[in-house]
């Protein structure tokens, strides 16, 4: 039988797991002019390919002056069409995600390179998945934030990470938000370990 000492000492035990695990992950600092920061926390265990996509991508700086071109109230915001550096803020900020498409073309390009379908994560809020077409394994630059559950989303796309600060950032996201800037950031040498 536990005593409530155990169970707060088992409690710290779990909480110091947790922060190790996470601490385990890389880290993305993404910059979002007037907006803020938010750090998303990638998750190789679930789509190693997708994050090592991701992660090459973010390494040539292909994300910097990148715009989200689609919003949808209560479901995602979207960005990762390098088209959109092309395009104004005020282009597409008053405009719905469908006609941002059908007079800018944006939501179709990438960097030319897909990966394959991961889908083992569950879209919840705060999730970040990968955008596609209707083909399964042409995931590529494009990415959307979760700002609901959407686990409708589950079996057919790929969650690659979650944001972990800044999720109210995430929340004032609408399209013609400009990306600043994307970078993995780097591990921090634990400090108990002795040399």
């Amino acid at each position: 039988m536990f005593t409530l000492k155990t169970t707060f000492v088992l409690g710290l035990l779990a909480s110091a797991l947790t922060v190790s695990a996470f601490a385990a992950n890389p880290q993305a600092e993404m910059k979002i002019a007037k907006r803020g920061t938010i750090i998303i926390e990638l998750r190789p265990d679930l789509a190693p390919k997708t994050v090592e996509h991701f992660t090459a991508l973010v390494n040539k700086k292909f994300y910097d002056g990148i715009l989200f071109h689609r919003f949808v109230e209560g479901f995602v915001v979207q960005g990762g069409d390098p088209a959109s550096k092309k395009v104004k803020t005020s282009d597409i900020s008053d405009i719905t995600a469908d006609e941002v498409g059908a007079k800018y073309g944006l939501g179709s390009g990438g960097s030319g390179a897909k990966v394959p379908l991961e889908a083992k994560g569950s879209h919840t809020m705060g999730t970040v998945g990968l955008a596609r077409s209707q083909a399964e394994d042409s995931g590529d630059s494009q990415f959307f934030f979760n700002i609901a559950d959407n686990t409708r989303l589950d079996s057919g796309y790929c969650v690659f990470g979650k944001v972990v600060k800044g999720e109210d950032v995430m929340m004032k996201l609408r399209q013609g938000d400009k990306i600043e800037s994307v970078r993995i950031l780097k591990a921090k040498p634990d400090k108990k370990k002795k040399k």
